[in-house]
């Protein structure tokens, strides 16, 4: 589905293009078919305006003003592009999304500081266990990351704490979560 939006994306760019080359250029040229070119025209250059504002919208401010509250009633994939988008807004780059199945413990991909990082994205509403530490940490060895990341909305067991320690994995918990979503757009 993504593909064919894309494809869509691109065939619509393209008439955007010849759009503003016969608005531009092409008007004196076809003047017998001018009223419906102009038409035609119109539609393609607005409505490629309206989909790159919402676009924009979307990539920039989808989390605007965003409450803890709503990130605790998030699912597991939306958490997950939204720890995307927060590593994005925190200066890391090259940010990619894993697979939803199969992704062997790394849900999220991101590079900062020439360095590699997986993250294991986990909205829970109870403490995290050792688990995901265990996950990230297989995740951090199969795409041959140089660091991993645990990301959480809630907080880590004792024991997790002290295998990330002893692994070293960084564990972002809820109020480590809350520093990172202060450079969020508002």
């Amino acid at each position: 589905m993504h593909r064919l939006l894309m494809r869509l994306y691109w065939l619509w760019t393209a008439g955007f293009a010849l759009a503003l080359g016969y608005a531009f250029w092409g008007r004196a040229y076809f003047l017998a078919w001018r009223p419906r070119l102009d038409l035609a025209a119109f539609v393609l250059i607005a409505g490629w305006a309206a989909i790159n504002a919402c676009l924009l919208y979307r990539r920039h401010f989808r989390y605007r003003d965003l409450q803890m509250e709503k990130v605790d009633a998030m699912e597991g994939e939306e958490f997950e592009h939204f720890c995307a988008y927060l590593l994005r807004r925190n200066g890391y780059k090259h940010i990619q999304v894993t697979q939803l199945a199969g992704d062997q413990g790394i849900d999220v991909i991101a590079k900062k500081d020439k360095k590699s990082i997986g993250f294991q994205c986990k909205r829970y509403t109870g403490f995290v266990g050792n688990k995901a530490v265990q996950e990230v940490w297989t995740g951090h060895n199969f795409y041959k990351l140089d660091e991993a990341a645990v990301i959480t909305n809630s907080e880590f067991s004792d024991s997790a704490k002290e295998l990330a320690d002893d692994l070293g994995v960084k564990l972002i918990d809820r109020p480590r979560l809350r520093r990172l979503m202060r450079r969020l757009p508002s």
